[in-house]
């Protein structure tokens, strides 16, 4: 059986394909497509025409992939950025027309857990007492679990895209405002987290942000998750990271090996998050996870059609670096 899943981010289109046999599932193809949908959301309440646009002819294009690949059964699911416009109904009818099935608007809730039992699902993973951190475009999403069940959770509209548009509209920025930002964002999310408490949970962040971070860390020239899946940054190194981004026009970011060029404007925003948390939890070191809401979708979706007991399998080549 053949399982496609549709992830319709704030600021790309995560699309995965993944195959079952004898018990075990294999992915056959991962990628992901910037389409920017939230560009400008702050503004407006609406999804522009123009980034409906882009998100329509990605969905054209993985549509017809997984035809080619001989799926069966399809999934999609929309985020963020949907769920806060005002125009979402025409979006969510043009991509079922497109898609040829309907696209689930998931709540900043569902989102979350179903982020968690994307990570919980990795056996590397299960057991263990965890707190997750998923930056997207749009929204990020904190859950506390406990031996693979979850305890708390929460998603603020506090985004990398939003955070971009909302407060950095200039290039370099300067460390006072980086610093500033990570200020910010660490006022605005104390009192939503008051509850939640790392203690001996490891600290796991999931999303393109934290990918790239990795990526960037380890000067990898092409996306490879076999280095990025499980790495782990202290709370220093991400702070040197930050430093080594401050000061830098967009086409510097652009050049630095790790980071997709897309991603240049996000770096900062995206990073400032990360700080922002682990300083508030007293975190100091943080995993790393390529998994995610993707990966539940699938986990679900396999779980509803057929007896199932093993995670997916290793990644393949075909694996694009997250721009979520």
């Amino acid at each position: 059986m053949r399982y496609a899943v549709f992830d319709i981010g704030s600021n790309s289109i995560k699309f995965i394909v993944a195959e079952t046999r004898q018990g075990r599932v294999r992915i056959l193809r991962e990628q992901s497509i910037s389409t920017r949908l939230a560009e400008h959301l702050i503004d407006t309440c609406e999804l522009r025409p123009e980034a409906i646009a882009r998100t329509l002819t990605a969905l054209r294009q993985l549509r017809a992939e997984a035809t080619t690949l001989r799926v069966e059964h399809f999934r999609a699911v929309a985020t963020s950025a949907v769920r806060d416009s005002r125009n979402r109904r025409v979006f969510l009818k043009a991509a079922r027309e497109i898609l040829g099935f309907q696209v689930r608007l998931l709540s900043g809730n569902d989102e979350a857990e179903t982020i968690f039992n994307g990570v919980s699902a990795d056996p590397y993973w299960h057991g263990k007492d965890m707190l997750l951190l998923d930056i997207g475009g749009g929204s990020v999403e904190w859950v506390q679990g406990h031996q693979d069940k979850m305890e708390m959770r929460i998603s603020l509209p506090l985004g990398a895209v939003r955070l971009r548009e909302r407060f950095l509209h200039h290039y370099p920025v300067v460390a006072d405002t980086a610093n500033l930002l990570v200020e910010t964002v660490r006022a605005q999310i104390a009192h939503p987290l008051v509850h939640y408490s790392l203690g001996s949970r490891r600290l796991i962040g999931t999303g393109g942000t934290i990918t790239c971070l990795v990526a960037i860390h380890k000067k990898l020239m092409e996306f490879d998750p076999r280095k990025i899946d499980r790495a782990t940054l202290t709370i220093d190194q991400i702070r040197g990271l930050m430093k080594h981004f401050t000061g830098r026009t967009l086409d510097e970011l652009r050049a630095l090996p790790g980071l997709p060029p897309k991603r240049a404007d996000l770096i900062i925003p995206g990073t400032a998050i990360v700080l922002a948390t682990m300083e508030l939890l007293g975190a100091k070191r943080l995993n790393v996870s390529v998994r995610g809401l993707r990966y539940g979708v699938l986990t679900t979706a396999i779980g509803e059609n057929e007896s199932f007991h093993s995670p997916p399998q290793s990644h393949t080549k075909n694996h694009v670096p997250s721009k979520r």
